[in-house]
């Protein structure tokens, strides 16, 4: 049976910094990444929604989160992420909260930013 190629769906990771609580990932944009399809042709973006994926799924493979996604808020998303572009993902966890902030940055700017809680944190 012929080899396929599996569709990109994550950044490429450059670099990675673990702390308590806490992850910092230098990451580059693939061009051929799945999610530019039709997202637009002429101006290929991530959209925001793969941008709070990828917050997830880096939370959760790397801080051990298990807890399933409650809600958002404070979500901005100010500044175009584009193919080829380098960007840092900064994660921080507050686990007695269940929640998790997010940021993507540039070198000079800041691309999106928020936070996600998960079941179970304290009202």
């Amino acid at each position: 049976m012929p080899e396929t190629d599996s569709p990109v769906l994550l950044p490429e990771i450059l670099g990675e910094r673990l702390g308590e609580g806490t992850l910092a990932l230098a990451l580059r944009i693939p061009e051929a990444l799945a999610y530019f399809s039709g997202h637009f042709p002429d101006t290929p973006i991530v959209p925001g929604v793969v941008q709070i994926h990828w917050a997830v799924h880096y939370a959760r493979q790397s801080l051990g989160i298990r807890l399933p996604f409650h809600r958002m808020e404070a979500v901005k998303f100010r500044e175009l992420v584009l193919p080829g572009q380098r960007l840092t993902l900064a994660l921080h966890w507050f686990a007695p909260a269940h929640k998790l902030e997010f940021n993507f940055r540039s070198e000079n700017r800041e691309h999106s930013s928020g936070r996600i809680y998960f079941k179970g944190y304290d009202v």
